[in-house]
């Protein structure tokens, strides 16, 4: 792609400028070897020469050489083609690209031409009856006055087009200035979040030539994108970026710019092939990380990348400004009622604390004595207690009231909220002898049209009824709650979907994808603060044979008891693994070679003496394994060697007799055998 920062019209009338100097006319091209411009005439005779695919052939081998080596070199050169011919190269260098003045081919003597027809005139298919004709077509031109001078065009040429450069350059960083101060001059004092995130990857996509953009907001753990804009946003809406990662929690912790351009670091957060570098630039005001500024496939400069981290520090101040008249703007009730509801966050992880808040909450808020939380039951017919105030909670949690019946029952199916001022009068019900009023309210909690529980209160302490306003606030109230009720059930679902898919369901070890996980981030530690750490993997010894003599069954109870001792063996810092089959790894953070040694060895002969004897026709008196030890960085500096290099360890403990711990060494392992 041109650079948009080169005019082409400044480089064309350069070309007629050096054709006028020169008498020779030029096209150019681009590193690649792109004709960027076309000579403006074609000499006849090359043109004759070049029918012949012999000819077009030898000629455009020679162009490409000549102008691979022409990009390189700092310097003109001329150079001599396969018909004798010459042509100059005057290469033109900008901060971004590398273009080459490329001149039309001349002669440098009749000589030249006449030994160019007898040596391959036959395989061009020329007659050397035409010699003379050609020889008077063409004018001899001396190489060393050609050479002279392009040394002085390509000076001149290089400060004409470095000075075209740099005065686009700054004309676009002052384009880019004034407008992002008009675009953010639009700004008005009821601007929405929404319409920030469009601002934003506006800006990158037009002001800053990015092929995709994106604005992703921190939640939980994670990062979401909220607005994507440009050619890829599809591929890369769909994938969140974990907070954890080092790289990213560095650069949200000191607000500075993150870049991911090697493949490997992209597919390992996620985004599939079509992504080839990413930019990450960080939404925070003080210690709030608020979200991220992505830019994909679109390499910034320094300076650009500075202006982006200017804007984005603006932004931020901006976001975090919209968000605190948001909550200035909301009427007082809600107000309060939303930060008594954010107050149950911390509550997210104990469901029953949860629920137990909600009720207490939503007593003081409407002076309600007695209320119950309902919560449909596991088959979704049923409607149960989960919290009580005012109510005896053992009697209250055998209380089951089906969908669709009773007034729980329907203002959950219909997703209506009722308020009775007195039962007897609304229902034709009698009210309960234990209830002091017949007045009473039953919200339903639904998050969107969905309903996922009940909220009723009776009593109010005052003994007056339930009022509309009673009704406005505990809606709001509600909703918070809804979202909290719902944020709990969907974290308890994702830590158990997490803990499923790290974990080997025979063992209740992580598993090789955790593995692979924990070994890349101790790398990346490693690496970063100049860290060590060892690797292990341990192979029980003939299980094949156990397997063989006493059955897979009871070789399943062998893997969880050795899953078992081995984690009772180990410290509290060390990850162990199923690695696959009957091989277990253990990764040790900031443990040296002697240090892992005894951890290992600890390990092996827990196993040994502690694993349960009692198998009938297996020929061994007991269980034991063979493991392999390296250490990060001496022994391997990336994951692949370091897991070849245990692995050719617990090869060694394996030929020399098992129920050993091999240390792998470079220069010497076989004398580190236990």
């Amino acid at each position: 792609m041109w650079s948009k920062l080169v005019d082409l019209g400044v480089l064309i009338e350069l070309r007629d400028c050096i054709s006028g100097m020169t008498k020779l006319d030029y096209a150019a091209y681009d590193h690649t070897g792109h004709v960027l411009i076309p000579p403006l005439s074609e000499d006849s005779i090359i043109t004759t020469f070049l029918a012949s695919e012999k000819g077009k052939g030898e000629q455009e081998l020679f162009m490409k050489n000549a102008l691979e080596k022409a990009v390189l070199r700092k310097g003109p050169s001329v150079s001599k083609g396969p018909m004798n011919q010459y042509h100059a190269f005057i290469p033109v260098h900008t901060a971004d690209r590398r273009i080459v003045l490329v001149s039309n081919a001349f002669y440098a003597s009749t000589k030249n031409l006449e030994d160019f027809i007898s040596l391959k005139g036959v395989s061009y298919r020329l007659h050397i009856k035409d010699l003379s004709l050609w020889k008077r077509k063409i004018m001899p031109r001396d190489l060393g006055s050609i050479a002279a001078i392009c040394e002085y065009v390509h000076r001149l040429a290089n400060l004409t087009m470095k000075n075209n450069y740099e005065k686009n350059l700054f004309r676009e960083r002052g384009l880019k200035i004034s407008a992002i101060m008009e675009l953010f001059s639009e700004i008005e004092r009821d601007m929405s979040r929404e319409r920030l995130y469009s601002m934003l990857c506006d800006a990158m996509l037009f002001l800053f030539g990015a092929d995709t953009a994106s604005v992703m907001l921190r939640t939980g753990n994670q990062f979401l994108s909220v607005v994507a804009s440009g050619n890829l946003r599809t591929y890369v809406e769909k994938v969140p970026l974990r907070s954890e990662v080092s790289v990213i929690a560095d650069a949200v912790s000191n607000r500075k710019a993150a870049v991911f351009t090697e493949s490997l670091e992209l597919l390992r957060l996620g985004y599939p092939e079509k992504i080839e570098s990413l930019y990450l630039f960080p939404l925070a005001v003080k210690d709030d990380p608020l979200g991220l500024l992505c830019v994909f496939n679109s390499p910034l400069s320094e300076e650009d990348s500075g202006s982006v981290m200017k804007l984005c520090n603006f932004s931020a101040f901006l976001l975090k400004t919209i968000i605190i008249q948001e909550l200035i703007d909301a009427n007082t009730s809600t107000f309060v009622s939303l930060n008594r509801a954010l107050d149950m966050s911390p509550a997210f992880q104990d469901p029953n604390t949860l629920y137990e808040s909600i009720v207490e909450l939503s007593s003081q808020l409407t002076d309600a004595e007695r209320v119950s939380l309902m919560l449909p039951g596991e088959e979704q017919e049923e409607l149960l207690i989960t919290a009580v105030k005012g109510i005896n909670k053992w009697i209250a949690k055998n209380i089951r009231v089906k969908i669709g019946e009773g007034v729980a029952g329907r203002v959950y199916q219909e997703g209506k909220p009722l308020i009775v001022r007195d039962i007897e009068d609304s229902l034709s019900t009698a009210k309960k002898p234990n209830y002091r009023t017949g007045s009473f309210a039953s919200i339903p909690l639904k998050v969107g049209d969905e309903s996922i529980g009940v909220l009723n209160l009776a009593d109010k302490i005052t003994g007056e009824v339930f009022s509309e306003e009673d009704m406005l606030f505990l809606r709001y109230f509600a909703s918070y709650a809804s979202i909290a009720i719902r944020g709990s059930q969907y974290y308890r679902k994702s830590e158990e979907l997490r803990t499923l898919s790290v974990t080997d369901p025979l063992t209740g070890l992580f598993n090789r994808r955790y593995f692979n996980d924990r070994l890349y981030e101790e790398l990346e530690r490693g690496l970063r603060y100049d860290y060590v750490f060892s690797l292990a993997i341990f192979d029980i010894d003939d299980f094949k044979l156990f397997n063989d003599t006493e059955g897979h069954l009871a070789g399943d109870e062998i893997l969880k008891a050795v899953a078992e001792i081995s984690k009772e063996s180990l410290r509290s810092i060390d990850i162990i693994s199923r690695f696959g089959g009957e091989e277990f790894s253990i990764i040790m953070p900031q443990t040296n070679r002697e240090e892992a040694l005894l951890v290992a060895e600890r390990v092996r002969k827990n196993i040994r003496e502690l694993l349960p004897t009692n198998w009938k026709v297996f020929p061994r008196d007991r269980i034991t394994v063979s493991v392999g030890l390296a250490t990060f960085p001496a022994d391997a500096k990336d994951a692949k060697t370091l897991i070849r290099n245990v692995d050719k360890a617990l090869y060694r403990a394996k030929l020399s007799g098992k129920d050993k711990t091999v240390l792998w060494e470079t220069f010497n392992p076989s004398e580190n055998i236990l």
